[in-house]
């Protein structure tokens, strides 16, 4: 009995909630009349809908549960990878395959699958095979780096005149030329390695027509037919290690000293060996300090043989037919820091063309085939039978339409003596210094100026009128290069603008040697004006206009230019689109 007078009152006591949860459940309407004393219908009904609302309590509660669970798994998943180190050898691929490779379980644990395994097996297969083929390749020719360039160029004259007696004046010089046209490309492709730690090489092909050395455009002509691609580079450098800033390089190398184009063109390789020294300073003014040295053989000739008037050998002249042509140099340069935004560079070096004085301008600095030819003189009186061989040579240009009737020279702009060799020998000081300024990251400026003298310019005889000698004093030897420039070109939307002046003398330098773009090549002077746009980091467009006089006139510093003669500015425009990779 008590059993089930305790029973009937907690069925009471459920009851009695479950009303009332039912009232706090169910707001009264407005208008609502007051409560009447509940039916057994309407427990029924209240008991289902508890019922019905702890259910979809239970199910939000079961979905928070399972998020919760979700989220500490994952945590623990991080927090394992953050702990895990990393496999030797493993690539950031085989890394991801591996965390991948594994699906959580109940208990957050992580647990990898048969077939998962067999994929990284796989991955790290491939991988251990490409890294033997890489240690193979790196064994057989070290690390390799590949780049080059693409110029497209359209380059237009005007104001050209030639020197020539005048059709309209024959007392005067100078004809006027028509304005030329041409599209221009050069190509460039190179590859830099390294094998060992002491060892680098380098290899480039550039177009380029072979008889013109001193630039590597090529015209837009001659029907369509397919452009020269050859050798511009091909050098090994040795870097011991037990003298850190000392290296040897040899082959056909770029320019290893610092100048302007002035003395020496951008497009134009030395060949030979070359050695230099570099030691850098910290907390010091003085930043860098460079010596470098070269010797560049540039015509190697046979031994000559040849016979006097009088049947016997002319060693003096067989000496100077065979006479080898070089360039031995060296320079110091050193790296000022003035403060902070302010450099310095000075460099002084020494230039000594050697075997010049002994050959005809024509002959070695023109644009020449060099043809045999064997000639067999007969007998005559007392003069016996002798065989005599000697060189013919016939212009290139003669071979290509467009320049054989214009009355110009390209072999040499330097002063000639009465035996038709150059006047002077040629040993070049050479001083350059550059102030770089840069207190603007967008508008850094430079400003540069270079003095070149040749030591070694001298008098000379000429022939005069009536076939007489005529004594000539020669005080041509020098020359400077003066340059402004403001601003790069390195990012998108950068500017540069360049400003430069050059007069250079008739023997400053040795021709052609020097900068193919100024005109001519010695005894003239030269404005010119560049502005660059960074179309994109390795895409920058170009404008230069090269404006370039003869400031003696067309009969040059050792002639007399007739009156009324034909002196023009020559005026040379180029706009390049250049693409660097």
């Amino acid at each position: 009995m008590p059993q089930l007078i305790s029973r009937a009152a907690a069925l009471f006591a459920l009851l009695v909630c479950l009303a009332a949860a039912a009232a706090a459940q169910t707001p009264p309407a407005a208008d609502a009349a007051p409560a009447e004393a509940p039916n057994a219908a309407g427990d029924a009904s209240g008991l289902d809908e508890v019922r019905s609302q702890l259910r979809e309590q239970r199910e939000q509660l079961e979905q928070l549960r399972a998020a919760v669970k979700e989220q500490a798994r994952l945590i623990e998943q991080l927090r394992a990878r953050l702990e895990e180190p990393a496999r030797p050898g493993e690539s950031a691929a085989l890394a991801a395959v591996r965390d991948a490779a594994y699906a959580g379980g109940a208990d957050g644990a992580r647990q990898p699958a048969a077939q998962d395994k067999s994929l990284e097996e796989r991955v790290a297969g491939a991988e251990a095979q490409a890294k033997k083929a890489s240690e193979a390749v790196s064994k057989q020719l070290g690390s390799i780096t590949f780049g080059g360039d693409i110029r497209l160029r359209y380059e237009s004259f005007y104001g050209q005149t030639n020197a020539l007696p005048s059709a309209e004046n024959p007392g005067a010089l100078g004809n006027p030329l028509s304005t030329r046209q041409r599209l221009r490309v050069r190509a460039r492709f190179g590859a830099r390695g390294k094998i060992g730690d002491h060892f680098e090489w380098g290899l480039r092909l550039a177009t380029g027509s072979f008889a013109d050395h001193v630039s590597t455009n090529q015209t837009l002509t001659d029907f369509f037919t397919r452009k020269n691609f050859a050798l511009d580079l091909a050098y090994v450098t040795y870097k011991p290690a037990a003298l850190p800033g000392f290296q040897i390089q040899a082959g056909k190398f770029e320019t290893p000293w610092t100048r302007t184009e002035m003395t020496w063109d951008n497009d134009l390789n030395p060949e030979g060996v070359t050695e230099s020294y570099a030691r850098a300073f910290e907390k010091s003014l003085v930043r860098r300090v460079e010596l470098v040295a070269w010797q560049s053989p540039f015509l190697e000739r046979s031994s000559a043989f040849v016979l006097g008037a009088d049947g016997r050998v002319d060693f003096e002249a067989s000496g100077r037919a065979g006479r080898d042509l070089a360039l031995y140099g060296a320079q110091a340069r050193a790296e000022l820091g003035l403060s902070e935004n302010v450099t310095l560079r000075l460099s002084a070096a020494d230039l000594y063309f050697s075997g010049t004085q002994f050959i005809t301008p024509a002959q070695v600095f023109g644009a020449n085939i060099q043809l045999p030819v064997t000639v067999t003189i007969p007998a005559s009186g007392t003069t016996p039978a002798r065989t005599v061989t000697a060189q013919v040579s016939v212009p290139r240009d003669l071979l290509v339409s467009g320049n054989a009737n214009l009355g110009l020279s390209l072999a040499s702009t330097n002063a000639v003596g009465r035996d038709g060799r150059l006047a002077s020998g040629y040993n070049l000081v050479d001083l350059i210094g550059r102030l770089d300024l840069a207190h603007s990251e967008r508008w850094p400026v430079t400003l540069l100026f270079n003095y070149v003298v040749n030591t070694q310019a001298r008098d000379f005889t000429a022939p005069g009128a009536g076939g007489r000698d005529v004594f000539v004093r020669n005080d041509e030897g020098s020359g400077y290069w003066a340059e402004a420039q403001v601003g790069k070109t390195q990012r998108r939307g950068d500017l540069l603008f360049n400003y430069t002046f050059t007069r250079i003398e008739k023997d400053a330098v040795l021709a052609p040697f020097n900068g193919s773009d100024l005109g001519v090549f010695t005894d003239v002077r030269v404005h010119r004006l560049t502005a660059s746009y960074a179309a994109d980091s390795r895409v920058v467009l170009s404008l230069i206009g090269l404006f370039t006089q003869r400031p003696n006139g067309l009969g040059g510093v050792f002639g007399a230019t007739p009156p009324g003669s034909l002196e023009r500015t020559q005026t040379r425009l180029q706009f390049d689109t250049t693409f660097r990779f």
